[in-house]
């Protein structure tokens, strides 16, 4: 089934719905965390993130009110990113570089300090 543009009383963003396809989620479980989150908190530009736990996954959906006080599903992702996602490949490549600048001496984490700040 595809994904709907309303569904769960929002509105789905493009950016919304391409993510749930990136990150293998179901508007399901999304939709579940938005209408029955087991927490809440607001975020940038008025925006608010809603949580919720499956299993030993945890689903987080970002949403905010228009002007007319409907709801947009702006983002949505799963932790731990599920194999074969656009996450999974970041989560890898983000644990690579952490393990090698620990294990780095003081040159070795300068350079990649000094790297990251020139964004190079």
């Amino acid at each position: 089934m595809a994904n709907q543009r309303e569904y769960a009383g929002a509105i789905w963003t493009n950016h919304a719905l391409e993510r749930l396809d990136q990150r293998g989620l179901s508007q399901v479980m999304a939709g579940q965390t938005f209408l029955y989150s087991d927490s809440y908190k607001s975020v940038e530009e008025g925006g608010t993130e809603f949580t919720k736990k499956f299993d030993i996954s945890t689903v987080t959906v970002i949403a905010k009110k228009n002007e007319e006080g409907k709801w947009l599903i702006l983002s949505c992702w799963i932790e731990p990113p599920l194999p074969g996602s656009i996450d999974i490949g970041k989560k890898e490549k983000y644990l690579k570089e952490r393990d090698e600048y620990n294990k780095g001496g003081f040159w070795k984490r300068f350079w990649i300090d000094f790297k990251k700040a020139v964004d190079w």
